[in-house]
């Protein structure tokens, strides 16, 4: 009577520990879009921490670990990029399209530079889901 107690309160445990709330990283994900709509494939987006000023730090360490925060990738074929922090921030998106076009002997060019920008805050979250995911619109003008 013991052992199966004992074992079924193992398994209990098991189960319950297996099921809590992990933290989990957020992930930026920037849909980037010309004003007519359309993605913008291939454009550079830029994330790093907002510039102060900081709230006085009540949980040390406070300083923003910036190298590990500023990120830089290219959107795919349908204009989204993603980034994963390891940390909460608040940070400026920077996105910079290089539009093609042809020119009259039908070779690629850039026709066109387009940019735009956007603070976004991101959480790290405890959350029994995998997934933290922040979906953010950038449109370049």
């Amino acid at each position: 009577m013991k052992t199966k107690l004992t074992t079924i309160f193992v398994l209990l445990s098991i189960l319950i520990f297996s099921s809590c709330a992990k933290d989990r990283n957020p992930t930026l994900v920037i849909k980037v879009v010309e004003a007519n709509g359309m993605p913008a494939p291939n454009a550079t987006v830029h994330a790093w921490p907002t510039d102060g000023p900081f709230a006085p730090c009540t949980n040390p360490p406070c300083i923003v670990d910036e190298e590990r925060m500023d990120q830089t990738t290219f959107a795919n074929e349908v204009g989204e990029a993603k980034l994963t922090f390891e940390f909460s921030a608040v940070v400026d998106v920077e996105v910079v399209y290089y539009k093609m076009g042809l020119d009259s002997l039908l070779q690629p060019i850039v026709t066109d530079t387009l940019s735009g920008k956007k603070v976004v805050k991101i959480e790290e979250k405890r959350q029994r889901s995998k997934n933290n995911n922040f979906n953010e619109t950038i449109i370049v003008k």
